[in-house]
């Protein structure tokens, strides 16, 4: 029983545990507006505003707060919508207190400070020229009362001028509407100059009038926070912004003046310290960690730099006495006499280095080395460690090797420098003192003679602004030097016993490497079927030898097998590879020494050679190759060749090009035995403008260029317009109207056929809306359907939308299917032209006749309207069989309740012998050409 009451009891306590965790860990949300009426480039809160709302609930890791941005009115707004839970960065006001509660603590600080245009004359506190001064601040502003009061103190008048936003009161700074602005900011925009600090304020939080709850819920944790971190305002300031308030900087009258004065300050800098100074030969500059900050500083400070490079840092002092610079780039320690050391723009920390076994005690009397490089940092060493004997070395290997030799006691040695220079790995006897290590501050060392001290005053005023934490510069230079790795110099030293097995296994290594480069490059540049050069072999090659002869002319030539797919198809991929090898063989032989050859793919072949007669008639006998499969002579395989011929060298052109060209000439060959073709311009000229129609395309169709032509069709009962078919023109801005028989090929290959198609849709369409609103008399217009459109399932939902968009009747829009885009592999156009009817569309096939398989198409197919080929109504003249042929297909057709149009009718005699055979519409140039719209719709509108 005990043991049973035990085991509840645990168990309870388990359920408590759990219950309790789970409530404890029930999240809390807040919502919290950012005021943005004074955010700007200069004054970036709002990163401090979300900084300091965390550190406010930080006490609870449960709370979580989003944030949103919001101006003065939209912010009140949100908080009486519930939007928001509360509002941060609110400066005291006594108007909007009226609408809000404030918090008891202060949530943030900010510093107020009056503005002006750099290129104003109006300088730092000097309060005469302020008198009657224009200042511009936001309507309503917080922080009015506070600009009377410092005006009072400072006995200078201004006139306030208001604006609706930040944005507007930068502006007209920049533009000089007005001479100043006052505003909170934490750093000096770009383009202003600080001429006033005018105190700090306190931010709050602020909440709906009255919410109690969320203004005691704010009160507790900002009390809770004061308590564990009094200075929590200036902290998270510092935070977010790291200089503080009384550092930004600030120029009076005779600063600037002197300023003007000092055109330039000529710095001396060591040229060979990498990272942190060295001359950048690639960039033509001197560059450098160092450099880097003191560029900056200089620019802030409106100083221009011009370094001069040194090779002993003990002569600088020397150049500075002979007038050759202003001011060297690292200084340390007090200066007196000539020169004048800035505050420190940063701080290094350098690190001693001894032998493992010796005992190193910081304030001993004791003997160290440095680099000459660093031979700045002995003031600095001399007035804190003046008990040690210093040494320099030139190089940090003899540096290191002086402690092994214990005639120093220890290596004090730069944090980049052990990073970049040296790797204790290379001298295992030594190691760092972890004792203690020495920050040295780094300053720019000014010349008294050629500086005044208003120059000096300046630089210390923006150096307090900008200067670099040790860590951040020991982070520069992590990311932009390298980590040193020991070289073979080192290794040498380190490691004398396995020096010469390292060098024996390493000759081995380079040996074999070697060896494997050589034939992984040999196989990279060979085919392995044919054991003849690759592609890119060729390629590589061919390029080099018309860069190395630009004014060579040269040929190059394709070479394949006809339907090479069915050697493989019929006889196996072994006998099919056989071939192509015996190909190849063929070309090694006769080309071998005389040029170029190589296998591009398959079974294509390319060659390159100097164009001369002897190479062509080289080429030209390649119509006599002869190929057989298994060495018989009742398979012989044909070959084709095309050629492109190479006048000169164009950089501009890549080899492709001519490779494409060569293909081109190679592929309208006929269609049995060997053949070769070249190049001709007249090839070169169609290819041109067929690249010519490809890129103006797409503009010309955006530009309306494309042009609806409608060719009427005639009733033979009466010569009456009963239809019209629609056609395209390309009206071209330079070249005038080109047939479609020159770019609807093409069209249809690259697929731009479906948009031209659906243009023609739509225009098409428009015009039949216009006579229906019109009341005027339309006719059924057919228009074709390419082939391009049968793999796009939504073609007939894409047609549907345009026929609503315009309100035309189904029974006035006719599509014209062409037969030749039916297959037997391929039914696709029989679902499309089954969709087509099932949505009321009329069809009719064009060209009927014209293939093979028209009877059974007209069985299987629901057409409208059979168009019989223009090649049966040319013969009717003359033949009696097309007669018979025509005259069985309009008389079928009818029977089967199908209309007949014959197309192409140009005679009165094939119109009459058309008429008497019972065709229902003719079209043709005996009636009418294709017109233009305006011409067709005039001749509709005067038909009978």
């Amino acid at each position: 029983m005990k043991k049973i009451k035990n085991i509840l009891l645990t168990f309870s306590i388990l359920i408590l545990m759990i219950i309790s965790s789970s409530a404890s860990a029930e999240k809390v949300s807040y919502n919290a507006g950012i005021l943005t009426d004074y955010q700007f480039s200069g004054n970036n809160i709002l990163s401090y505003a979300q900084q300091s709302v965390r550190n406010i609930f930080s006490s609870n890791e449960y709370a979580e707060v989003a944030f949103e941005n919001y101006p003065l009115e939209k912010g009140i707004e949100a908080l009486y919508n519930d939007k928001i839970s509360f509002l941060t960065m609110v400066p005291m006001n006594d108007s909007l207190s009226q609408h809000v509660d404030y918090t008891s603590e202060p949530s943030g600080i900010g510093f107020l400070t009056l503005l002006t245009n750099s290129e104003n004359d109006i300088y730092y506190d000097d309060f005469e020229s302020f008198n009657n001064m224009s200042i511009g601040l936001i309507k309503n502003s917080y922080f009015e009362n506070i600009l009377k009061e410092y005006s009072i103190k400072n006995k200078f008048s201004s006139v306030p001028v208001y604006f609706d936003d930040i944005r507007a009161l930068n502006d007209a700074v920049i533009r000089k509407d007005v001479d100043a602005m006052f505003t909170p900011s934490t750093q000096r925009p770009d383009g202003m100059r600080l001429i006033a600090k005018c105190g700090e304020f306190n931010y709050y939080c602020a909440v709906k009038k009255g919410d109690t709850q969320m203004l005691n819920t704010l009160n507790q944790y900002l009390s809770s926070l004061k308590l564990s971190s009094p200075f929590y305002l200036y902290s998270e300031y510092v935070d977010n912004f790291r200089i503080p308030y009384r550092n930004m900087s600030a120029l009076t009258d005779d600063e600037c003046t002197a300023l003007k004065n000092q055109q330039k300050l000529r710095i001396l800098v060591p040229a060979d310290n990498y990272p942190l100074s060295f001359y950048d030969e690639e960039n033509n500059e001197y560059s450098g960690v160092y450099e880097n900050i003191v560029e900056k500083i200089a620019q802030t400070a409106g100083i221009s730099i011009e370094y001069i490079p040194y090779d002993d840092y003990d002569a600088t002092l020397d150049n500075i006495i002979m007038g050759n610079g202003d001011a060297f780039l690292t200084a340390s320690g007090s200066k007196q006499g000539l020169i004048t050391a800035t505050a420190p723009y940063t701080s290094i920390s350098y690190i001693p280095v001894s032998k493992k076994d010796v005992n190193v005690f910081e304030d001993s009397a004791i003997k160290i080395g440095i680099l000459k490089n660093d031979s700045w940092i002995t003031d600095y060493l001399n007035e804190t460690h003046p008990q040690w004997t210093i040494e320099k070395y030139d190089s940090i290997n003899s540096l290191l090797r002086n402690v092994e030799n214990e005639k120093i006691v220890f290596a004090l040695i730069s944090s980049p420098d052990m990073q970049t220079k040296t790797s204790l790995i290379s001298h295992p006897d030594l190691s760092i003192i972890g004792d203690f290590n020495i920050s040295i501050p780094v300053s720019l060392g000014i010349s008294n003679p050629s500086c005044p001290k208003r120059v000096v005053d300046v630089l210390n005023k923006t150096i307090k602004n900008m200067s670099v934490p040790e860590a951040e510069l020991e982070s520069k230079v992590y990311t932009l030097s390298h980590i040193y790795v020991p070289n073979f110099r080192d290794m040498i030293y380190a490691n004398k016993n396995w020096i010469g097995i390292s060098l024996i296994i390493l000759a081995a290594i380079v040996f074999i490497a070697k060896l494997r480069e050589k034939h992984f490059k040999r196989l990279s540049m060979t085919d392995p079927l044919t054991q003849i050069p690759n592609r890119r072999y060729f390629d590589k090659n061919a390029s080099k030898l018309m860069e190395k002869n630009p004014n060579q002319p040269y040929l190059l030539a394709t070479l394949d097998a006809r339907n090479f797919k069915i050697v493989n198809d019929r006889f196996g991929r072994i006998v099919g590879d056989q071939t192509i090898a015996n190909i190849a063989l063929e070309l090694k032989n006769r080309f071998k020494g005389v040029g170029l050859y190589a296998r591009s793919q398959s079974d294509n072949f390319l060659i390159f050679l100097e164009d001369t007669s002897q190479n062509r008639e080289l080429l030209d006998k390649l119509t006599d190759m002869d190929i057989h499969i298994h060495n018989s002579s009742k398979y012989q395989i044909p070959i084709k060749v095309g050629v492109c011929p190479i006048e000169k060298y164009d950089p501009d052109t890549n080899l492709s090009l001519y490779i494409d060209r060569a293909n081109i000439a190679k592929k309208n060959l006929p269609g049995n035995g060997n053949y070769i073709r070249y190049f001709t311009l007249e090839m070169k000229d169609k290819l041109n403008i067929q690249n010519s129609i490809e890129i103006e395309m797409v503009q010309a169709l955006r530009r309306g260029d494309f042009i609806v032509y409608y060719q009427p069709k005639y009733e033979l009962k009466n010569d009456t317009i009963i239809g019209a078919e629609a056609l395209v023109r390309w009206n071209h801005k330079e070249q005038g109207i080109i047939s479609p028989g020159i770019f609807i090929p093409l069209f249809e290959k690259n697929g731009f056929i479906v948009d031209l198609d659906f243009y023609v849709y739509e225009e098409v369409m428009k015009k039949l809306s216009e006579r229906i609103k019109m009341k005027e008399r339309i006719v059924p217009v057919s228009m074709n359907v390419s082939r391009c459109h049968l793999g796009d399932n939504k073609f007939v939902e894409k047609l549907e939308a345009l026929v609503d968009k315009y309100q035309i009747p189904k029974e006035y829009i006719e599509m014209e299917i062409t037969e030749s885009i039916f297959s037997q592999k391929d039914s696709s156009a029989v679902s499309l032209v089954n969709d087509l009817k099932k949505h009321g569309f009329a069809i009719s096939m064009d060209d009927f006749g014209s293939g093979y398989s028209s009877l059974n198409l007209l069985r299987k197919m629901p057409i409208d309207t059979l168009k019989i080929d223009k090649v049966f109504i040319d013969n009717t003249d003359n033949s009696r069989r097309s007669k018979v042929i025509v005259a069985e297909i309009i008389a079928m057709s009818a029977k089967i309740d199908v209309k007949t149009i014959c197309e192409g009718v140009e005679t009165q005699q094939q119109r009459d012998f058309l008429k008497e055979a019972g065709c229902d519409m003719v079209q043709g140039y005996f009636y009418s050409r294709p017109l233009p719209y305006n011409e067709f719709e005039a001749l509709l509108n005067s038909s009978n």
